[in-house]
């Protein structure tokens, strides 16, 4: 799997932090995983804002909390937001490429359309990505109001075409469930479970405990002998083992092809990576 994304780069990173460029932002934030030292202590010197925890941004020419850019072909709105994210997590740009070459072997093979879900789709990178090819049709999941506004927005600095996407403010899990019952299906689920959820306020759960569960509402949810799935692991290494097995075991160990790859940023000048999960990769033979 190739780790450049275009109009993103780890500049350096290390000392429990790490410096990025988002467009032509650089933006300097905290990385608990950045546990060695840094390389190039000049390149941090051009960081335009820094963040300060617990919910501090410093901004070190003219003050600033939103901006455009485009990262993957994607044209995104990120923002400053006091918990020190920015509405992108840029390692789910490392399998987008994969995404779309499952979207053409589907139209390729005759498809009139492509049923797309997107779960804890948080501010719509991927809905965004896949909404742009026509005859391709997503439908976004993400319990958070806030998120699923950001992410029309995001979609609409892409496509004019924003009825292609189907907008569901609801627990992914519970709306797994039910289109289950429907019996509906999709050719392609992505999948970003966090490694904690609270859905309300007596019902929360970590993603040790809930794979089992979500790796089968999945495959519930999957269109049979041909559907593709990306489900990304931000939880134990172990965890992305566990949910193989247990699809594994759904299949028979028959008719489907499983791997399981790292999700790491590489430092734009240095062979040094910055885990961010894994990638479980999920198709039938035929695909």
């Amino acid at each position: 799997m190739k780790f450049s994304i275009p109009g993103y780069a780890l500049l350096d990173s290390g000392d429990g932090r790490k410096l990025e460029r988002f467009g032509d932002v650089v933006i300097d934030r905290p990385s608990s995983l950045s546990a060695w030292r840094r390389r190039n202590d000049a390149v941090w010197e051009g960081a335009d804002a820094a963040y300060l925890p617990p919910d501090k941004w410093e901004c070190s020419r003219s003050p600033f909390t939103t901006w455009q850019t485009e990262i993957a072909n994607v044209k995104l709105e990120l923002e400053l937001m006091s918990n020190g994210q920015l509405g992108i997590f840029p390692e789910h740009a490392i399998y987008l490429p994969q995404v779309e070459a499952a979207i053409k072997r589907f139209l390729a093979a005759g498809s009139r359309t492509v049923r797309v879900l997107n779960l804890f789709a948080y501010t719509g990178l991927a809905t965004a990505f896949c909404a742009k090819h026509e005859r391709v049709l997503v439908t976004h999941v993400d319990l958070a109001k806030r998120a699923i506004d950001w992410a029309k927005r995001n979609v609409q600095l892409n496509t004019s075409a924003t009825d292609r996407v189907r907008w569901i403010a609801e627990d992914a899990l519970t709306f797994m469930a039910r289109e289950a019952r429907k019996g509906n299906a999709y050719d392609i689920v992505i999948i970003d479970p966090p490694s904690f959820s609270r859905v309300s306020k007596n019902n929360s759960w970590t993603l040790e405990e809930k794979t089992p569960e979500i790796v089968n509402l999945v495959l519930d949810v999957l269109a049979p002998e041909s559907g593709v799935v990306f489900l990304t692991n931000h939880s134990a290494a172990s965890t992305s083992d566990v949910a193989r097995n247990i699809a594994l075991d759904r299949f028979n160990d028959q008719g489907v092809s499983i791997e399981i790859s790292p999700l790491s940023l590489k430092e734009e000048r240095s062979d040094r990576i910055l885990p961010a999960g894994s990638l479980i990769t999920l198709s039938h033979n035929s695909h």
